[in-house]
């Protein structure tokens, strides 16, 4: 049984620098699921504990709680970060195209998206003319990311935003 899921409209491969990532094996309209993540729930105290491999296969649902993906990874835990993303997420774990997507485009969403706190802070290297350079746990709360991402966010950053 696997912890995550990706839709057969896309598979994992190499995203170059970036390592691996997801990109789509077919055309994909907008507003369609395309992976849903999983894993073991812990909080902040026990995520600094662990490797950063799993760190970075992390995602937040809550102020002091972690989705931590295990090994093996799945597919579906190599969508990277793109400062101008093609899917949102919907709740608090499924990842859903924003717009249209192209046969061979990387699915990437922005980790602003779901991230409130600096666990997971790095330089950028996604290339976008709105590259933010650096991705911290504080970009949620610039007011354009806001308007931007609104219904695009977590159920927890939404909340959190209300």
């Amino acid at each position: 049984m696997h912890q995550s899921w990706l839709s057969p409209l896309a598979t994992c491969r190499s995203a170059g620098t970036k390592g691996l990532g997801v990109f789509a094996v077919e055309a994909i309209s907008a507003g369609t699921t395309v992976a849903g993540f999983g894993g073991c729930v812990v909080d902040r105290m026990e995520l600094d504990t662990l490797d950063e491999k799993y760190r970075t296969h992390s995602l937040q649902i809550d102020d002091d709680l972690f989705i931590v993906s295990e090994l093996p990874f799945d597919d579906a835990d190599y969508v990277n970060h793109s400062c101008d993303p093609n899917c949102g997420i919907i709740g608090s774990v499924l990842l859903v195209t924003m717009r249209d997507v192209a046969v061979g485009e990387e699915l990437c969403f922005d980790y602003a998206m779901t991230d409130t706190d600096d666990y997971d802070e790095f330089e950028c290297s996604c290339s976008s003319p709105s590259c933010r350079g650096t991705i911290t746990g504080a970009d949620w709360r610039a007011p354009e990311m806001r308007e931007r991402f609104r219904g695009w966010r977590s159920a927890y950053i939404e909340r959190r935003d209300a």
